[in-house]
């Protein structure tokens, strides 16, 4: 697939080889996020009359922000340390030796912002109606239709910018998007032939709105690390933060709380699968964004194209009893696979211009024409303006990381920030 583009790897303090660390990678981000999404159909159509779903939201904001915070805290001990603890430079020594302990971690410390805490609101409010009327939607209809309905956001976006902007897309773009469609008409076929019962439209509604919320939160991220500078740590631990607030105050207002207190003391392996699946889900989402960091993100397209055919034949698989294997559920599937195939088209086809791109740059680069380092493809905060690599105000991150960290902050933002 031609991910494979350096000697080695550095995972966890220790060097492997790239095609080792990639498979590792890729086969725990699978493994990973496939376990969540069993772990969270068995939950919502397993368990005896489990109707908390805000709650399972609430699990999984707060999961997202707690670690959020240690991975912080514990990267600003790590930073101090490094300094001598008073600030001033250590020696290399120091700075490679063991991490912090625990005790000397102040955990309660919060660092300095660098967007304004208005925006994290806003986006924590997107993002808690999102987790959570996501999660209501399965009331509805079967995870294998909400996992395709959330699937078709790539559907507005091109009528927006084809109506709006006058963009042109790529066949494949519009092949995937009739197929997301159709697949998505199909599915809601077979719902009202397999769950006559079910207010399957209100799944439907529902997770249509749940595709404006997550656009509307991802520009707010967006706004976050490209007009401020933070950091997808900052990033997550506000968003979800501030969002399992949202939620929790919603619970306590509704008495969801009570009623889910009460059902976790009657059937306490419930707490225990909602606490595991947000754990190895945030373990999902974190090894992806290892894979898109050491091997680009066609890779990770890759990677996430696999995850989502594994997960909607696991779903089939493991849970046959609200979608039984009709014509039009099978006809609905085969329009989905399809519209991964075209999915995985794609990042070929961005694979080998990027290598095209790569092997003119190198082609430039030995002809002196680039002599200042600058690669001239204007994509480190390149806004087509004609500023190019020229430093703007307010564009560095608070912690002093330099722009190509920034930038790295903001490619991998979509993976962590749900």
């Amino acid at each position: 697939m031609g991910v494979i583009a350096q000697p080695d790897v550095v995972l966890l303090g220790r060097r492997v080889a790239a095609d080792q660390a990639f498979v590792w990678l890729a086969a725990g981000t699978i493994v990973s996020i496939a376990l969540a999404s069993y772990l969270e159909e068995f939950v919502l159509k397993s368990l005896p009359n489990y109707d908390f779903f805000f709650t399972m939201a609430f699990f999984e904001l707060a999961v997202f922000g707690v670690v959020s915070h240690v991975t912080i805290r514990l990267r600003a001990a790590t930073e101090l340390a490094s300094l001598g603890g008073d600030g001033a430079f250590a020696s290399p020594r120091a700075a490679s030796g063991p991490p912090p302990r625990w005790s000397d971690v102040k955990w309660w410390r919060l660092e300095p912002r660098a967007a304004p805490l208005r925006l994290y609101a806003i986006g924590a409010a997107c993002l808690a109606l999102y987790a959570s009327l996501g999660k209501l939607a399965y009331k509805y209809v079967n995870y294998v239709t909400g996992t395709v309905l959330k699937s078709i956001k790539l559907v507005p976006v091109m009528i927006v910018s084809v109506a709006w902007l006058g963009r042109s897309y790529p066949p494949h773009d519009y092949a995937a998007a009739g197929f997301l469609t159709t697949s998505a008409v199909m599915f809601g076929l077979g719902e009202a032939e397999s769950n006559r019962e079910a207010n399957y439209a209100m799944g439907f509604v529902l997770s249509f709105i749940c595709l404006g919320l997550t656009a509307a939160q991802s520009n707010i991220a967006d706004a976050c690390m490209r007009d401020h500078g933070a950091g997808v740590d900052e990033n997550m631990l506000y968003v979800n933060g501030v969002g399992a607030c949202f939620v929790f105050a919603f619970l306590v207002i509704s008495g969801e709380i009570f009623e889910a207190f009460a059902y976790f003391t009657r059937y306490p392996g419930a707490f225990a699968l909602l606490f595991v699946r947000s754990v190895v889900f945030y373990a999902g989402a974190w090894l992806y964004t290892l894979l898109m960091k050491h091997f680009g993100a066609v890779a990770a397209v890759a990677v996430t194209t696999a995850r989502k055919a594994i997960t909607v034949m696991l779903s089939f698989a493991l849970f046959r009893s609200d979608k039984p294997l009709t014509a039009k559920y099978a006809a609905a599937t085969a329009l989905f696979f399809g519209a991964i195939a075209c999915e995985y088209h794609k990042s070929e086809v961005r694979r080998r211009r990027e290598e095209r791109a790569r092997g003119a740059k190198g082609g430039r680069r030995g002809g002196g024409e680039h002599g200042d380092g600058d690669d001239g493809d204007g994509d480190d905060g390149d806004d087509g303006s004609g500023e190019g690599r020229r430093w703007r105000p307010g564009r560095r991150s608070t912690d002093g990381r330099g722009g190509a960290t920034r930038e790295m902050d903001r490619e991998l933002a979509p993976v962590r920030i749900k």
